[in-house]
């Protein structure tokens, strides 16, 4: 039996050949130890996710933006001045300040509230209605002295005078005969008179008489 020796040259073929099989298959465990397909698709998956919650997000702005155009303060209850921005502390101050007052006679009564950011009101303002039919009576002819010294424009000095006044000459029906209060500054009368309206207005109201 004769046998079969190979040159040289061809062990050193098949060497070479061998040689470059094992690269291969090493260069192939490598990239898939760092470079796992999985992966790959996970942060295409991922990257798409964020992508669509960035579209969703944007699309709500947007949304909210075009909706708040504008808005009545004096119906207006704490999700709905939320939507202005408004941080949460302020919007208590808002709604306890208006229930005091009976309601906004104008936007611009919200500087009147104890530390009240101008850098927000002036953001606000111009998106802020005010219906002043929504606004409550004081009650000068009806409440008590104690009653009436909780409105955030009477001190109970006042308060005590316009009882006073009324046990002396009896129903307070105008402006006219509420100016004749003299312990009542001008300034005072004049930060009322929306208020005051309202009463008079019930007055009219009950008595069928023009005030």
């Amino acid at each position: 039996m004769n046998n079969q020796i190979l040159s040289r040259d061809q062990r050193v073929s098949i060497l070479i050949w061998i040689s470059l099989a094992a690269f291969y298959l090493t260069y192939k465990e490598i990239a898939a130890f760092y470079y796992p397909t999985s992966s790959i698709v996970f942060q295409y998956e991922t990257n798409t996710a964020v992508n669509a919650d960035s579209s969703i997000l944007d699309q709500q702005t947007n949304f909210s933006k075009a909706q708040i155009t504008s808005l009545e303060i004096n119906s207006a209850d704490s999700s709905d001045l939320l939507k202005l921005k408004i941080p949460g502390y302020l919007i208590s101050k808002i709604l306890l300040y208006r229930n005091q007052l009976g309601g906004y006679a104008s936007s611009f009564q919200l500087l009147e509230i104890y530390h009240f950011p101008e850098n927000i009101f002036e953001r606000i303002h111009s998106m802020l209605q005010v219906n002043i039919n929504l606004i409550q009576p004081i009650g000068i002819n009806s409440k008590s002295e104690e009653e009436m010294a909780l409105h955030p424009y009477l001190s109970y000095k006042e308060a005590k005078a316009i009882a006073l006044y009324r046990k002396n000459n009896g129903v307070i029906k105008n402006h006219d005969e509420f100016n004749k209060i003299i312990a009542i500054t001008a300034e005072t009368k004049e930060r009322l008179k929306p208020y005051l309206a309202k009463d008079f207005q019930s007055y009219a109201n009950t008595t069928g008489k023009s005030p």
